[in-house]
């Protein structure tokens, strides 16, 4: 039997339940709390419920970690993005199951996972969904996910009484891996454009230049955010991948990232150009046209696999005889431009939509080797005159 309440005190609903008798023939009573909705907790229960009659419950100080863990992410699965849920199901499946995910829930302490943070740092083999796999050493920065994502759970299963405390929060995780943003030069950039100008990629990587958009931004734009009449577009949708699926978010990857930027003529001109162009593909392929009002698509109108085109991207650059970047480093190229430019850095944030200058200060704070020689010799005449 199972009873469901809701805990003033806590903010969220709780399942109390009967889990059997103990030796003395004493009823065992459980709960399990952290359900922000009435309905997630009904959901659990009548699970639940099942799995007591069926004989298929496994009680917490019985469990695995990993048994826990999946139960867990299985559990947030509802309650975070896609893109967030693949990054925490990766991390239980590669990093952390096939390392500590055997020992007892009850019996995990810090040393363990100090131990596997140990192991993550080097060149590894290990079995995964039963096929054996190298792993290359993950940088401090991926650790501390590593880290985010089990100290995450077991905090859950901390508050649910689960555990009498979390050892994650007695681990300090490695250093964050300073990250060095890579970009194009002012000169790579215009080479880049005339490469791909006939290409069936040259829209995407053209908005994610000019515009210094997020690679998701770019594909989740449509013609309706699209203001040409006053040469502004609107970024307010995300486009990401879902279990190897292209699914469109209705809103940006932070509040701050919901924008509006302010275009030029010639970019304005470039769209009105590629919806021509789209609707001479309509035109061509008739029935088979996929309808949909994305920007960017495929000249038969599907919309772009985030992940494909960047590997495409690679592709091409490497036919192209470019510079071998990634996508996501145009929008870096686009920050280095507007910093080269002396665009007061607020400005600079608010068109790449972070929630803070130091943000982009952080990510951006470097410059063309000309714009330091410029700078190097404005000292020197300082200092010693022309």
């Amino acid at each position: 039997m199972a009873t469901i309440r809701f805990n003033e005190k806590k903010g969220y609903y709780e399942v109390r339940y009967d889990a059997g008798f103990d030796g003395n023939g004493n009823r065992i009573q459980k709960y399990k709390g952290g359900f922000k909705k009435e309905k997630d907790a009904k959901l659990f229960a009548a699970k639940l419920t099942i799995d007591i009659s069926q004989g298929t419950h496994i009680e917490p100080n019985k469990m695995f970690l990993f048994e826990y863990l999946n139960n867990w992410l299985e559990e947030k699965r509802e309650t975070i993005s896609p893109t967030s849920y693949c990054g925490y199901e990766v991390n239980i499946r590669c990093h952390i199951n096939p390392y500590i995910g055997g020992i007892k829930l009850s019996d995990l302490r810090a040393a363990h996972i100090r131990g596997l943070y140990s192991k993550l740092q080097k060149a590894r083999e290990a079995k995964v969904d039963g096929k054996k796999r190298s792993f290359k050493p993950l940088s401090g920065t991926s650790i501390r996910y590593v880290h985010r994502v089990l100290s995450k759970a077991l905090e859950d299963a901390y508050r649910e009484e689960t555990i009498p405390k979390n050892p994650a929060k007695l681990v300090t995780p490695p250093s964050r891996t300073k990250f060095e943003a890579g970009f194009l030069t002012t000169k790579q950039i215009r080479e880049l454009l005339d490469k791909f100008r006939e290409d069936d990629l040259f829209m995407p990587v053209f908005l994610s230049v000019v515009l210094g958009a997020r690679r998701g931004e770019v594909l989740g734009l449509h013609w309706t955010d699209v203001d040409m009449e006053n040469k502004l577009i609107h970024i307010r949708h995300n486009l990401i991948i879902d279990d190897g699926t292209p699914v469109l978010r209705k809103k940006t990857k932070t509040d701050s990232s919901n924008r509006v930027i302010v275009v030029t003529d010639r970019l304005i001109k470039t769209l009105k150009d590629h919806k021509l162009k789209q609707k001479e593909m309509k035109l061509q392929h008739g029935e088979l046209y996929h309808k949909s009002d994305y920007v960017c698509t495929w000249p038969d109108g599907k919309p772009f696999n985030p992940s494909y085109l960047s590997d495409l991207f690679r592709a091409r650059l490497k036919r192209f005889g470019l510079p071998v970047v990634r996508f996501h480093d145009l929008r870096h190229s686009n920050a280095a431009l507007m910093i080269a430019q002396n665009v007061p850095l607020k400005g600079a944030s608010d068109r790449l939509g972070h929630s803070t200058i130091q943000i982009t200060n952080d990510l951006y704070g470097h410059t063309e080797r000309s714009v330091q020689e410029q700078i190097a010799m404005k000292i020197d005449q300082a200092i010693w005159g022309s």
